[in-house]
């Protein structure tokens, strides 16, 4: 006998009726775990989206920070720089009068610290 030309449905309590109404549940069931793994993945993707913009946030408030504190560190040096200036300037050039050499030989006889060193530790 020939089942495939049976045109009568498995009736509801019979094996193939159970079975039936397995594979549709399981068909089902893998249908509704599929949407639920899209879903799943895109909201993922939104996420590591938002991740990508955050850290491209952070990389730019990085970049300003970087840029500002490069330019005060730059003021600072030319502020250095100018007061380096200012003291050269302002110390004798030439030679030294008599009166300052005589000092200077005074200080050294008596053994004068001419260069203070750096307090040691």
């Amino acid at each position: 006998m020939n089942h495939a030309l049976n045109d009568n449905p498995a009736a509801p309590g019979t094996a193939c009726g159970r079975l039936a109404r397995l594979v549709r549940l399981g068909v089902f069931a893998c249908a509704l775990a599929a949407t639920g793994a899209g879903a799943l993945a895109q909201d993922q993707d939104r996420n590591r989206r938002s991740d990508d913009a955050q850290a491209r946030e952070r990389y730019e408030m990085q970049a300003q920070r970087d840029a500002r504190a490069f330019e005060v560190r730059e003021q600072g040096r030319r502020n250095a720089e100018v007061q380096q200036d200012a003291v050269r300037e302002e110390r004798p050039r030439g030679r030294l009068s008599p009166d300052e050499r005589r000092d200077l030989r005074r200080q050294i006889k008596e053994g004068a610290d001419l260069y203070p060193s750096s307090r040691r530790r």
